[in-house]
């Protein structure tokens, strides 16, 4: 089968791929998830073909999982690296404690990695509701694609195989 037989197909799922990235990376704007951007910025897709199978590929960074599931209370100690991170990229400006003393970035990055482990953390599922909106919206536009582009292979070889006779 050659690459080019289903170009509305193609076309349709370029689109696709394009308004998911598009809207993902709205909902983490509006929803304030892009301290450090590179989450916001990780975001891509690639349309494949390989025979009669199309898949369109979603890459982004890794901690994805953690913004869309959360994580429950009393699981592991996130790494405070991490942490130490988004600290200095939101920023977040430690305050006194009751003694007045300031931790540091390295200290307050451990004390945010400990509350995290022992409350947990809020699911955003901001991918499921993107998946949610853009296949309800792509659904009938792919199946057209596919459907015109079928029409065009079948006009096609009914033709060359009138032509044959």
């Amino acid at each position: 089968m050659a690459d080019n037989e289903f170009p509305n197909l193609t076309a349709a799922l370029e689109e696709y791929g394009a308004a998911f990235r598009n809207l993902y990376q709205d909902k983490l704007i509006l929803d304030d998830k892009i301290a450090t951007g590179e989450l916001l910025n990780s975001v891509s897709y690639r349309v494949t073909q390989n025979g009669t199978v199309f898949q369109v590929t979603l890459s982004l960074a890794d901690y994805w999982k953690y913004i869309e599931e959360g994580r429950r209370p009393g699981g592991k100690l996130p790494p405070p690296s991490a942490i130490l991170s988004w600290i200095i990229a939101k920023p977040v400006l430690p305050r006194p404690n009751d003694k007045g003393k300031v931790p540091t970035p390295q200290q307050l990055s451990w004390a945010i990695a400990k509350s995290i482990q022992v409350k947990g953390i809020p699911a955003k599922p901001l991918m499921f509701e993107t998946s949610q909106e853009i296949n309800a919206h792509y659904r009938p536009i792919i199946a057209a694609a596919f459907a015109a582009d079928t029409m065009q292979l079948l006009n096609l070889r009914a033709i060359d195989g009138g032509l044959k006779r």
